[in-house]
């Protein structure tokens, strides 16, 4: 079933004030709804600056050459890197608050916002509390709050856990397959973190050099390791494996889709033994 585009970019070109090359050439890109979508590409690649296209901020918030457009319909939220660089309020409540009145929502409807937000990023009880004075895991998490008190349609995260240890992480990924079970809610996530990204997201993208080298559904993208590694990509113990048994001869080639989870991989192992009796 052929899903519903919510945002498109098309022949995308974007240069930044000053720079020599572009940092965006010639994307074309469609979110469609419910899916969730990687971004990886080596540092400096534009995957930020993708980001900011996407969320409609180039060239509305930033001074160089731009060509192409951009389509959306229905909100889209924006996650930085950063959570603090985004923070305003004293408080938690204000913070989330601060998007609600901008948007023109009346008092009780804040109210009641902040509360299901909190409610559901796990954050109960934090209202009054300082973002600044919170983990970088909760700092995180009132961020995607305030980007979803609007009910955004799209929901855009650049490396969300990269400054985070990894129980901070931990908590992201599980809000965001939170977030993926219970809403339909299209997700971009720009992250280095593959092992992730392989198991969360329907599609791949990466981009270098401001190029959109390849978009693809995740267990394509992740059927060329080596490809992916010249690139500077990490590429997953399990998906390493994988390949690894292929050379050895104990995995026909071909014999699946590349598993993308210690279960997908599991599963695969307790198939093997039983191939081979067949071969014997």
């Amino acid at each position: 079933m052929t899903r519903k585009a919510l945002l498109t970019l098309q022949e995308l070109n974007w240069r930044y004030e000053d720079a020599h090359g572009k940092a965006l050439d010639n994307i074309h890109l469609e979110l469609h709804e419910g899916e969730v979508v990687g971004v990886v590409g080596p540092s400096g690649a534009g995957k930020t600056t993708l980001l900011l296209a996407l969320a409609g901020m180039i060239p509305a918030n930033y001074a160089g050459d731009f060509s192409g457009s951009r389509q959306a319909s229905g909100e889209v939220g924006v996650v930085f890197q950063d959570p603090e660089t985004q923070f305003i309020g004293l408080t938690v409540e204000e913070e989330i608050a601060f998007a609600l009145e901008n948007a023109g929502y009346g008092d009780d409807e804040i109210n009641r916002r902040i509360a299901e937000v909190l409610q559901l990023v796990g954050l109960e009880g934090f209202s009054k509390r300082s973002p600044f004075e919170l983990s970088g895991g909760e700092k995180q998490r009132v961020a995607i709050a305030s980007a979803l008190a609007v009910s955004p349609q799209i929901l855009l995260l650049d490396e969300p856990t990269s400054e985070l240890d990894p129980k901070g992480a931990r908590e992201v990924f599980s809000l965001l397959w939170q977030l993926k079970r219970e809403r339909n809610m299209t997700i971009v996530v720009s992250s280095h973190a593959t092992e992730e990204l392989a198991q969360f997201c329907d599609r791949m993208l990466l981009i270098s050099s401001g190029t959109l080298e390849y978009d693809q559904p995740t267990a394509e993208f992740f059927s060329r390791p080596d490809e992916l590694a010249a690139c500077g990509i990490y590429v997953p113990d399990m998906i390493q494996l994988y390949f690894w048994l292929q050379g050895e001869g104990m995995i026909e080639q071909g014999a699946g889709e590349v598993p993308l989870s210690v279960e997908d991989m599991l599963r695969l192992y307790q198939e093997m033994p039983r191939k081979m009796e067949v071969g014997q």
